[in-house]
């Protein structure tokens, strides 16, 4: 049963993603892109954060760039690495960042969700509630449940 979904959606996606490259949408940049994304993988924060922001820069400077792409999405990336890192205040920016230049709501508010976590999961309970209800309207369903889950983690703490 899920073969057939997975051809199905391989025989779309597949000529779609062909259609990209040969067009040229990617012809500005890609190499700082897969340099970000291997210097990450390596563990070079600092040149993976610099190549992101350089493939950024570059992509803006293209005057015929598509309308849907957003060169702003891989302030996301730089955040991801920042809060890796603990540099907690630094992925907040990147990602208050990204969110200001409009990029899609529901993927930076699963990144203030992530900081949230990384507080929790730190023995920062209070500073995750804080994260939880400044950034609680991106997605207040979903937010509310990490909420609550918080709230109680403090009272059986007893702070």
């Amino acid at each position: 049963m899920v073969f057939p979904l997975l051809r199905s959606l391989a025989s779309r996606v597949i000529p779609f993603l062909a259609l990209i490259v040969t067009a040229g949408c990617f012809s500005t940049g890609p190499q700082e892109l897969l340099d970000a994304e291997e210097l990450s993988s390596e563990g070079k924060h600092d040149e993976a954060i610099a190549a992101y922001q350089e493939h950024i820069a570059n992509r803006l400077e293209v005057a015929d760039r598509p309308e849907w792409e957003n060169p702003y999405f891989y302030l996301l990336n730089v955040g991801d690495i920042e809060l890796s890192r603990g540099n907690v205040d630094k992925a907040l920016a990147a990602y208050e960042e990204a969110e200001r230049e409009k990029v899609d709501l529901p993927l930076v508010a699963d990144r203030y969700r992530a900081v949230a976590s990384w507080y929790e999961e730190n023995g920062q309970l209070q500073k995750s509630l804080e994260i939880l209800t400044k950034y609680r309207e991106k997605d207040p369903l979903i937010f509310d449940s990490m909420l609550d889950r918080v709230a109680r983690e403090l009272t059986e703490a007893g702070q």
